[in-house]
């Protein structure tokens, strides 16, 4: 047994054991994984792959694989997110989610041309990440960039809004199947009058547009969640 902390080489794998927990670990060109239930090995035989990126201590998706850069309980896989996911392999993933998570990394482009990667053709990305009127994304050190209703437009050959923006990736290509502004206030009175924004401004595409150009300095959206598929 090894001593915690301690790591050896054994047939390409390597072996950790953490007090009473033993680990698997492998080891990639870019980084350094903890698989701790052996999943990585099972994918090719599962019958749908779902994963959810920074998952932290608290999986909203239940039976997804939980990959987060801390080891929480429902994290099957510890790795640092900012090095991609060279663990998986190409066209081998379903679905993807993420809450709260993209707005973290450094490289949004990188990142996203990763989760096309081991997307299977049809696959999903389904998440939320802060809207850019939120004043509160702002507050957070660790916060890289806020997002709009056009953010992942500059992914995708096609998309349904009037205003067109440049494709800077012609590698990937995804559609955007639906995106939906949301408002939300921790104040419970404030919060009312914001749900009621929500029906009006996602009424339509149009509406969606008008309020980003036009009402998102007045009134302050709180995050946007999106569906994205791999074409």
């Amino acid at each position: 047994m090894l001593e915690a902390g301690c790591w050896m080489l054994d047939a390409g794998c390597w072996m950790l054991d953490a007090g009473s927990k033993n680990y698997r670990v492998r080891k990639t060109t870019y980084m350094t994984i903890i698989d701790k239930t052996g999943i990585l090995p099972k994918l090719a035989t599962m019958e749908k792959v779902v994963i959810e990126l920074g998952c932290g201590s608290a999986k909203k998706v239940k039976d997804a694989i939980g990959i987060d850069q801390i080891d929480h309980d429902t994290v099957d896989i510890v790795c640092n997110l900012e090095d991609g996911l060279p663990f998986l392999p190409d066209n081998s993933v379903d679905v993807i989610y993420s809450f709260h998570l993209l707005e973290h990394l450094p490289d949004l482009g990188f990142f996203m041309a990763e989760i096309f990667r081991v997307l299977k053709p049809g696959g999903k990305k389904i998440g939320t990440v802060p809207h850019f009127s939120n004043p509160y994304y702002y507050s957070d050190y660790t916060h890289k960039a806020p997002f709009g209703l056009y953010s992942f437009c500059y992914f995708a050959h096609e998309t349904p809004y009037r205003r067109k923006v440049l494709h800077y990736q012609k590698e990937i290509n995804i559609k955007i199947n639906s995106q939906k502004i949301i408002f939300y206030s921790p104040f419970k009175f404030i919060n009312l009058f914001r749900k009621f924004y929500g029906i009006i401004f996602n009424a339509t595409i149009f509406m969606q547009e008008f309020y980003e150009g036009s009402m998102s300095t007045i009134l302050p959206a709180h995050e946007l969640s999106f569906e994205l598929e791999k074409e």
